[in-house]
């Protein structure tokens, strides 16, 4: 369901244009699916912070890594809960994945 956007993310080497492109192709299919809605616009937000933290700034390999794990449990927590089908499943996959990027983000 949603581990295409992992097979596209790897298939194209993990670069912020793949981020991009897995940005753009989960806000596209919000349309057409929208019972998967929150999870998709999860995914394109985690995709598209990458895309703007790294698009013109050099990427380490251990940055590369880390940001790709945490994409991986991302789209992971979000597919295995909505390939289940159950609704408190999918709620407590939402809510673990929104508080995990919220834990990325650096208070200012």
């Amino acid at each position: 369901m949603f581990d295409t956007f992992l097979k596209d993310l790897n298939e194209q080497g993990g670069s912020v244009r793949a981020y991009e492109g897995c940005a753009v192709k989960a806000h596209a299919r919000i349309t057409s699916e929208p019972e998967n809605a929150a999870a998709l616009l999860l995914i394109a937000y985690a995709a598209q912070r990458f895309v703007e933290a790294y698009d013109d700034q050099p990427l380490t390999m251990t940055a590369a890594d880390e940001e790709l794990e945490l994409f991986t449990e991302i789209v992971n927590t979000l597919d295995a809960a909505y390939r289940d089908g159950a609704e408190d499943a999918k709620l407590a996959a939402l809510n673990k994945a929104s508080a995990r990027l919220a834990a990325t983000i650096k208070a200012g």
